[in-house]
């Protein structure tokens, strides 16, 4: 059926108007991120897996550093990390390098802690994702050699069945549909939960074409570290033998 050309001109004035209304929200986020950017914002200290990301800062639940989630390319194969105020990409095995370092530095400091309350390790410089690896092995090698001079001995790490099974009764809620040995803790339970599986742990070869790092404990147990796209970083037990924990038991972060 023809149009007459008045109402052309509203069907085209109205999709313009549609167009404008679809970028509009974009353009909201961009400026709010804009204006609450402040360089002097306090930072997750070096060494932690948040890679001195932006911290909260204010009252507010939304900062520079949820705005720059939400507009960084979906694209990314991995994550991002802020190093030296610069947001870095990361590969998915940076980083899980990153992480799995940072909580084995957090794991060893604290148990210097214990014994010297004030000890802290020498801070590094890096302005990369290696340099932040290294960064976090530093700690960790200071941290083991003051441990020696307080004549504290190996570290006992515990067993997998102790952590993930702490009072017999495994960490976490299962959500929905998930199997029962998929669990979901909370991001602090999740940090905490890597920290003591990360203590003594050495990574070991992988099948040929594997691209990322499998971490056997003392215990004898392995696990890995992954970024899953639905759930974000996920722990994956690759081998166990203990009876009440199964390979391809998962825990995810919340």
């Amino acid at each position: 059926m023809l149009r007459s050309a008045g109402s052309l001109s509203d069907l085209l004035t109205a999709r313009h108007a549609f167009a404008v209304a679809q970028l509009e929200p974009r353009r909201l986020l961009i400026a709010r991120a804009r204006k609450q950017y402040n360089p002097n914002q306090p930072r997750v200290p070096a060494g932690d897996p948040e890679g001195r990301r932006w911290t909260g800062g204010g009252s507010s639940g939304v900062g520079p550093r949820s705005e720059y989630a939400q507009l960084r390319p979906r694209r990314l194969p991995g994550g991002y990390r802020i190093i030296a105020d610069r947001a870095y990409e990361a590969t998915p095995a940076q980083e899980e390098r990153l992480d799995i370092t940072a909580a084995q530095a957090r794991a060893l400091v604290r148990e210097v802690q214990r014994q010297d309350p004030t000890w802290k390790p020498r801070p590094s410089l890096y302005e990369s994702i290696e340099g932040q690896i290294l960064a976090n092995q530093s700690e960790a090698q200071q941290a083991t050699a003051r441990l020696r001079e307080l004549g504290v001995g190996e570290v006992r790490a515990q067993s997998l069945n102790e952590v993930l099974l702490p009072r017999g009764s495994l960490i976490g809620t299962r959500d929905g549909r998930a199997s029962i040995g998929t669990r979901t803790v909370s991001q602090s339970e999740f940090r905490d939960l890597l920290d003591v599986l990360s203590l003594g742990a050495q990574p070991i070869p992988v099948p040929p074409g594997y691209r990322r790092l499998w971490y056997q404990r003392p215990d004898g147990s392995v696990f890995r570290l992954r970024r899953s796209e639905r759930n974000g970083m996920t722990i994956d037990i690759i081998q166990t033998s203990h009876a009440t924990i199964n390979n391809g038991d998962k825990v995810h972060k919340k």
